[in-house]
């Protein structure tokens, strides 16, 4: 299938091929993928449902939160089932290759993944693909607001729930669009003086919107020290296509353990993971072999980095990571330092294709310990650094630390106080990267080439 606005390049329009830099060492034979520009566009030639032909071909079982039934068998949308997990169970339990076909609307934990406790993994090769809209799965479950203010703090609206870690407005937007996050403060004396703010004292939460409304489940989401979406190292290859998760105690997007296994993310985004004690990230993937695909995907305003790549087996990574037209913003939260919009650590190789990384609390782009990324079309911008947090990191676009290598083609970045950094022994290879006016030097301690 023609996945719609990725750049496939096919016939006489495809423009013209990209080779690989010298030295990327990208497996292009275990994990084929073609890059083109045209014009000022790169394309790429891959379809993510190939890595997922097993699932797909597999039964199918359906999902709608709104008139399913986990009683049901869910093997139609007339006897669709209402929680994703019920569906993995099932097709856990036959055995074979499945796919999961999920009705927009908003699960919370109880009818998502998770099934209100941990993460239900699937065993066997799995896809899962929403219809008519968005899914949103998020770390909570709907509280029952009593409408009436707290009779010490009049401004205030309180309700028994422990275990908070993120206050959502719903009726309200950032600046990047997505959901308002209230402020934590001290407790319920500050709260009751502070709109916009939550507290947690004991087994009681206390809410005081900006608005001054009553907190109801349409303009309030309070999301917990959970997890939203887990795969250790039992589970198979996954494909997931138009999710969005908020709130993950351990990552909005955690995957770990040894296993050989495609890891496919299309259209997903992971929003609000982590928390003051579990500073972790958005999509985080450590220490799978095989391909980690991830095409327009989002990650924005996690605790700490947005996508985090991590190898700590030793030798040769197995681990490979692709992100096309990807966006990362607003990371780094609380006091965590040096937060990225997207890193990869340990060696590893890594391809980013018209990806968008601005306004993290640390550089924007980062790599480590010999690692090597070859960037095509990659725009960062506007760095905060990682002083607001108390840290060290200037305002930084790409920066190269230890003995990495980046590529940097067609790049652009702007806004931050420097361009580029190649720190210790590493190296950052150019070619028609640009620039923003005013951006300091390109390298530190090393240096910054022409390819």
């Amino acid at each position: 299938m023609r996945m719609p606005g990725l750049g496939l390049a096919t016939g006489a329009n495809a423009g013209r091929r990209v080779a690989p830099p010298s030295g990327l060492g990208f497996p292009f034979d275990e994990h084929p993928l073609r890059l083109r520009r045209r014009g000022g566009r790169f394309l790429a030639d891959i379809q993510p449902e190939a890595h997922a032909a097993a699932a797909f071909a597999g039964p199918s079982y359906f999902v709608d939160i709104a008139t399913g039934n986990d009683s049901s068998p869910g093997t139609s949308w007339g006897a669709a089932l209402k929680s994703i997990f019920v569906a993995t169970q099932l097709g856990n339990a036959g055995g074979v290759p499945f796919n999961v076909a999920v009705k927009a609307g908003v699960y919370p934990r109880a009818n998502s993944f998770t099934n209100a406790g941990p993460m239900v993994i699937p065993t066997q090769p799995a896809a899962y693909r929403s219809v008519g809209g968005r899914v949103t799965c998020w770390a909570g479950g709907d509280l029952g607001w009593s409408g009436a203010p707290d009779g010490t703090y009049g401004n205030c609206y309180a309700i028994a729930r422990s275990n908070v870690t993120v206050v959502l407005d719903l009726a309200d937007a950032n600046s990047f669009g997505d959901p308002a996050e209230l402020v934590r403060v001290a407790d319920a004396a500050a709260c009751n003086a502070t709109a916009g703010s939550w507290a947690q004292a004991g087994g009681t939460l206390y809410v005081h919107r900006a608005d001054g409304a009553a907190p109801t489940n349409a303009n309030t989401r309070v999301l917990l020290v959970v997890d939203a979406f887990v795969l250790d190292g039992t589970a198979k290859s996954i494909y997931l296509e138009g999710f969005d998760f908020q709130g993950g105690a351990n990552g909005g997007v955690f995957i770990y353990g040894a296993a050989e296994r495609a890891l496919v993310f299309v259209e997903c985004s992971a929003r609000y993971a982590g928390g003051p004690s579990h500073l972790y990230d958005g999509f985080r993937i450590l220490d799978t072999s095989g391909l980690a695909l991830l095409v327009r995907c989002v990650a924005a305003s996690n605790a700490k980095d947005g996508f985090n790549f991590h190898w700590s087996f030793g030798g040769t990574p197995a681990l490979h990571h692709v992100t096309i037209d990807c966006r990362a913003h607003g990371n780094g939260r609380y006091d965590s330092q040096s937060n990225n919009g997207l890193t990869s650590h340990d060696g590893l190789v890594g391809i980013d294709v018209g990806g968008l990384y601005h306004d993290n609390f640390g550089a924007n782009v980062v790599s480590n310990a010999a690692s090597r990324l070859w960037c095509l079309g990659t725009e960062a911008r506007d760095s905060l650094g990682d002083g607001p947090r108390g840290g060290t990191v200037e305002a930084v676009d790409f920066n190269t630390q230890e003995t990495t290598t980046f590529w940097l083609e067609r790049t652009r970045s702007s806004g931050s106080s420097r361009s580029l950094v190649a720190g210790d022994s590493s190296t950052i290879r150019l070619r028609r990267h640009r620039a923003g006016a005013g951006q300091a030097g390109a390298a530190q301690r090393r240096r910054a080439a022409r390819r």
